[in-house]
């Protein structure tokens, strides 16, 4: 769920590529995940013209996915290349990751406790769940592919990925080739698919969220860096009509759903979003990379592991019954709660990013350090 856009060394001088628009992407994504899990599970009312929340604002995990591996690939693309690369690279990817997602896990144990959303320690799998989990091997297991941390399936995905892309980037290095994998990757995923096919409970829950399943997106992201190497040194009236012309047709997907059912209107989502992410790119314009966005940008972490928390937690206290019942109608009650809901949820987020995020990316850089001057 992050990415980093690493800094690319050369004879003793750091050249930083700065792409705020994937910040503004990661940030959008965040609060469309936020907003549909608000509505999903506190079973908000919402008004009916807001009813593409409820049935679509899920897209911002492919979309988190796509951006992910674009901004790997910024980062990482030839730089590469030998056992200390290698594990500079894996040690950046865990320290983005750990720090946060195990005080997390530490934050859920007494709730788990309170609760018993988990009836831990009592459940048979309770043991299993923290140990997979802490160990990011989650996403490899059927019986704990959901992770202890509640939404954190997609860290799963997320660290899987991490673990092959150092063989992706050294084996896709061209848009040709991306295509090609690209293609590769959709005929596995209709396998993929047909495989799982009228399974139920954890087996049913292993193909829906394992990395193969979902690896159409970061292909698509895979394929779109490549697409920006290619356009990155043209007009940036390119990458504005290529943003707007992803943008019209994310619109008409969402007005018009059925025409692409099942595998083909994912292929389209993530075709559509890797085409925003290339145009953002080229083209960052201000009224979509704004300030806040890119603030909110760096804590899409925070924001994306602590919204189950806060949501259950408003939830449990009343406050968006008490809410809806202030004011009459959808639409008031729900842009309340939208608020309320954010107010609690991004000081939360922002703190969590300085004091835990931001000291594991300064640990990974000491380390890294210490890596040069050694060698």
């Amino acid at each position: 769920m992050n990415i980093e856009i690493r800094p690319v060394l050369t004879e003793n001088k750091t050249a930083r590529i700065d792409l705020p628009g994937l910040l503004a992407m990661r940030c959008y994504a965040a609060l469309s995940i936020v907003l549909f899990h608000m509505v999903w599970l506190t079973k908000l009312e919402i008004p009916d013209y807001l009813g593409f929340v409820r049935s679509h604002f899920g897209y911002g995990v492919p979309l988190f996915f796509i951006v992910s591996a674009f901004g790997l690939c910024v980062g990482y693309s030839g730089k590469i290349g030998s056992r200390d690369d290698l594990r500079e690279y894996y040690l950046r990817r865990f320290l983005r990751i750990a720090p946060l997602f195990y005080f997390m896990m530490a934050f859920y144990f007494p709730l788990y406790w309170m609760f018993g959303a988990a009836q831990f320690p009592t459940s048979p799998f309770a043991l299993g769940y923290v140990v997979s989990s802490a160990l990011f091997i989650f996403n490899l297991t059927p019986q704990y592919v959901t992770g202890y941390v509640m939404a954190s399936w997609t860290i799963g995905i997320e660290m899987a990925f991490y673990a092959i892309l150092p063989l992706l980037i050294f084996a896709v290095t061209d848009l040709t080739r991306s295509l090609i994998f690209l293609a590769v990757v959709v005929f596995v995923t209709v396998s993929w698919d047909a495989a799982f096919q009228g399974t139920t409970g954890p087996i049913a829950a292993f193909g829906g969220y394992s990395l193969v399943g979902h690896m159409v997106n970061f292909a698509a992201g895979i394929a779109g860096y490549h697409v920006w190497l290619k356009l990155r040194q043209t007009s940036p009236l390119i990458g504005q009509t290529l943003f707007c012309a992803s943008l019209l047709v994310i619109v008409g997907l969402i007005v018009f759903p059925a025409y692409l059912p099942g595998l083909g209107g994912r292929v389209a989502w993530a075709m559509a979003f890797a085409g925003a992410v290339v145009g953002i790119s080229l083209y960052p314009t201000t009224w979509f990379v704004n300030p806040v966005a890119k603030t909110l940008g760096n804590a899409s972490f925070s924001l994306y592991l602590w919204h189950p928390v806060v949501l259950v937690g408003l939830e449990r206290c009343g406050l968006y019954r008490a809410i809806y019942s202030a004011f009459s109608g959808a639409s008031v009650p729900f842009f309340v709660s939208t608020i309320c809901t954010l107010a609690v949820l991004i000081p939360l987020a922002l703190v969590s990013y300085r004091y835990i995020e931001r000291p594991g990316m300064g640990l990974a850089k000491r380390f890294s350090r210490r890596s040069l001057a050694g060698g």
